[in-house]
């Protein structure tokens, strides 16, 4: 039997959304704590928490809600040593409509995953990538967009903390879930302040 609450509920019938996580690193050094904040893009779905998870959190902002941030990369309530893991994630500069576009930097092989219009495309089916050429096997239309995202390594010293920013406002992390099945990672953040 198939639930209609789970099938909502599933990232991967979500359409994926620009939101950045800034994760606040530091380490201990002469004279006391040093701390710095790192921006992070990352992209991916973003939902409201439900009910039985609003219940678990009772510290969250039930006001303002508590939103859910799915990606698939780790994302952190706190964290011990560098590096870890993290995405980096661009829009390719090239004229719409068009075939060629190119990125900032060469990713690594094989690990690009490409979005036209918030839906992943396929390697060698839909582009092809040499270097940090991308080229579509189809012309882009003049309205559609293209986001890129690779996995990259992200220098977090002795504690790390994230927030999500999304649509202007922070949200502080407050609990996060591996998904292995899936591959996603699920923060619950709690909305802070706007920005």
């Amino acid at each position: 039997m198939i639930y209609l609450s789970d099938v909502v509920a599933d990232a991967d019938l979500q359409a994926p959304q620009p939101f950045t996580i800034l994760r606040s690193v530091g380490e201990f050094v002469i004279g006391g704590f040093e701390s710095t904040t790192v921006s992070i893009p990352a992209y991916g779905p973003v939902q409201r928490a439900t009910d039985r998870e609003v219940q678990m959190l009772p510290e969250g902002d039930r006001v303002g809600g508590i939103m859910a941030f799915w990606w698939t990369q780790p994302i952190y309530s706190t964290r011990g040593a560098a590096p870890v893991p993290s995405t980096h994630a661009e829009a390719p500069s090239g004229a719409f409509p068009g075939t060629v576009y190119t990125l900032s930097q060469v990713p690594p092989a094989d690990s690009i995953t490409l979005y036209k219009n918030r839906l992943a495309l396929r390697l060698n089916a839909d582009y092809t990538i040499s270097g940090a050429t991308i080229t579509m096997t189809a012309a882009t239309g003049s309205s559609d967009e293209l986001y890129a995202t690779w996995p990259v390594e992200s220098s977090v010293g002795q504690a790390a903390a994230d927030i999500c920013v999304y649509k202007g406002e922070q949200y502080r992390v407050l609990s996060v879930r591996h998904y292995p099945g899936s591959g996603y990672y699920k923060a619950l953040g709690t909305r802070m302040a706007a920005i």
